[in-house]
């Protein structure tokens, strides 16, 4: 009866090791993907807050179940941010989930705030980035679908917004 080596048991504990390795990390990443999104989102938000106090116009994001959608108010109507490659629409990736609760108010995602024969108890699915600086108070969490905690991305009415995970709590 022959036995393993040493070097052979130490061979396929570094294939174990590797392949424990690799999914760690698309694990990991996973998660990180999610938490760039969030960031992005948070990040975004901000920047569009800025480009309405020094444009002197009035913007907005609006959500939907796939993504977000910054807006600009053109005196009659919002219109999403014409020639904008960096607050373009987005979308949310395939295995995250958006909720939005805007001034304590559950938004229901999707809903249109200019069509005048929806539902009076759907709240409408923006926040608005005053040329003034105000914000919208909101809490925005991006979560992977079906799952409790994620990334929480807050604002209050003076523009200050937080970033918080949530996945701990």
């Amino acid at each position: 009866m022959r036995g393993f080596t040493l070097l052979e048991v130490l061979v396929v504990m570094l294939v174990i090791g590797v392949l424990v390795s690799f999914a760690m990390l698309s694990l990991r990443q996973g998660d990180n993907r999610l938490e760039e999104e969030a960031q992005r989102l948070a990040e975004l938000i901000k920047l569009a807050a800025e480009e309405a106090i020094f444009e002197g116009r009035e913007h907005a994001v609006e959500f939907s179940d796939e993504g977000y959608t910054f807006l600009a108010f053109d005196g009659e109507k919002w219109q999403p941010l014409p020639d904008e490659p960096i607050l373009r629409p987005r979308t949310l990736p395939d295995d995250a989930s958006l909720s939005v609760d805007v001034e304590g108010d559950y938004v229901t995602l999707g809903a249109d705030p200019d069509e005048e024969d929806q539902d009076e108890r759907a709240t409408p699915s923006r926040i608005y980035l005053l040329s003034s600086g105000e914000v919208t108070p909101f809490h925005i969490t991006l979560r992977r679908t079906g799952e409790v905690g994620g990334f929480r991305i807050s604002g209050d009415p003076r523009g200050r917004l937080s970033f918080e995970d949530t996945r701990r709590e």
